[in-house]
């Protein structure tokens, strides 16, 4: 049990220093927005065009990711340092070919 507990710590750790650079938190920012588009731009389409089924995707969306056991929050922390890994490669990539 000690075992899992400290992996576990030490995850929260690294994911803690990661995310301490104003880029990742842009980038999560962003990937936040993208991922609950479903949600707020259904509600947005809804009062601007009073689509009924805007409403309803809207809502379902917003029902799916706020329920028990649906990792909204993880997804979109993972998607974050994936692309944040992406981008420090290219960046290795470019400076080493010049």
């Amino acid at each position: 049990m000690n075992n899992f507990k400290e992996k576990t710590k030490k995850f929260i750790d690294w994911i803690k220093e990661e995310c301490k650079d104003w880029r990742t938190f842009v980038i999560f920012a962003i990937v936040v927005a993208v991922m609950y588009f479903p949600t707020w731009g259904g509600y947005l389409l809804y009062l601007i065009f009073n689509w009924n089924w805007c409403l309803i995707v809207a809502t379902t969306s917003l029902l799916f990711w706020a329920g028990p056991f649906t990792p909204f929050f993880p997804l979109c922390i993972a998607i974050t340092l994936g692309i944040k890994r992406l981008l420090d490669l290219n960046k290795k990539n470019i400076d080493t070919k010049n």
